[in-house]
C-alpha cells in the first residue's frame, strides 16, 4: 500500500501540542502533515509519535538540524516499514524529519543500553500523538555511568584520527569541531546529572554549567559557540589550536567521569 503524500484525511486537531516546538509555523504545518499521514496509515498499531532534541530544547536550525521523532508501534517489522519508507524519505529530503521507528517491546528491551539517548529524550520531548512512552523510562545510575564512560573515551580515541584524516581541509575540519563540541555538551550534561548538579536540556545552559561547575575554558566554549552559529570561521592554524583545546576539554571531562561514584 502506497500512501499519498498530500491531503491526509486525519484530523490534525489532536496535534495541539505541536505548538510547543521551537520551530517556525511553516515547519509545524509540514510536521503536522507528516504525523497525520502516519496516523492515517497505521491507525490502531501506532501508539505514539514524540518530538525530541533541539526542536524541543532550543537551538534548532531549519538549514542544518534534524527534527528528531520517536515513532512507537504496538508491533513492527521490516515489512511494515516498507510501506512508509517512501513517505519518510520524502520528508527527510524536504524537511530533515528523522523518525526512529520502534516497537514498544524494542523500546523496553533496549532502554538500559541507550541510557544517554533516553535521558535526553525523556527530559526534552513533546508528545505529538498518543501515549507518552518516555514518561515511564527508568534511568539506572550504573548503566548511565558505564555508557558515559564508553562514549567519552571513544571520543577521546577518535579525535586524533579525525584530525590527521582531515588536516588541511578547512570546511571538513570545521564541521568536525562543531559536531564534536555538540556531542561533548550532551555528554557533559550527563556528567552534571551524575554529580547531582543542574542539568538543563538547553545546550547554552549546559555550556555555562560546564564552565562554572567543571572549570572548562570559557574562551574555548565561546569560540565553539560562535563557530556553531556561523559567526566565526577559523583559519587552518586556528583550527589546529581548536582541535588541541577540544582534546584538552575531552580529557578533562573523561577524568572527571572516572571520579564519579556509582
Amino acid at each position: 500500500m502506497l500512501l499519498s503524500m498530500t491531503n491526509p484525511m486525519t484530523d490534525t486537531s489532536t496535534l495541539t501540542s505541536i505548538d510547543q516546538l521551537k520551530v517556525s509555523d511553516e515547519l509545524r504545518k509540514d510536521l503536522a502533515e507528516f504525523v497525520s499521514h502516519l496516523i492515517e496509515f497505521y491507525k490502531g498499531d501506532l501508539l505514539s509519535v514524540t518530538a525530541f532534541g533541539s526542536a524541543v530544547a532550543g537551538g534548532y536550525s531549519e538549514t542544518s538540524s534534524d527534527l528528531n521523532l520517536l515513532v512507537i508501534y504496538s508491533d513492527l517489522n521490516i515489512a511494515d516499514l516498507k510501506g512508509v519508507a517512501k513517505l519518510a524519505q520524502h520528508w527527510l529530503k524536504k524537511r530533515r524529519f528523522m523518525p526512529r521507528f520502534l516497537s514498544a517491546r524494542n523500546l523496553a528491551n533496549s532502554a538500559r543500553y541507550f541510557q544517554i539517548d533516553l535521558m535526553e529524550m525523556r527530559d526534552a520531548h513533546v508528545v505529538l500523538y498518543g501515549q507518552d512512552m518516555l514518561a515511564e523510562v527508568k534511568l539506572c545510575r550504573s548503566d548511565l555511568h558505564w555508557q558515559l564512560s564508553h562514549e567519552i573515551k571513544r571520543m577521546r580515541m577518535r579525535i586524533k584520527q579525525q584530525f590527521w584524516r582531515t588536516a588541511g581541509d578547512a570546511p571538513v575540519m570545521q564541521d568536525i569541531l562543531i559536531h564534536r563540541f555538540s556531542s561533548l555538551l550532551h555528554l557533559t550534561r550527563v556528567l552534571l546529572y551524575l554529580e547531582g548538579k543542574p542539568a538543563s536540556s538547553s545546550p547554552e545552559a549546559v555550556a555555562e554549567a560546564a564552565v562554572t561547575e567543571l572549570g572548562i575554558d570559557v574562551a574555548f566554549v565561546r569560540q565553539m559557540q560562535a563557530l556553531k552559529s556561523g559567526e566565526l570561521k577559523l583559519k587552518e592554524d586556528d583550527q589546529v589550536n581548536a582541535f588541541s583545546r577540544l582534546m584538552d576539554t575531552v580529557r578533562l571531562v573523561d577524568e572527571r567521569v572516572d571520579q564519579v561514584a556509582v
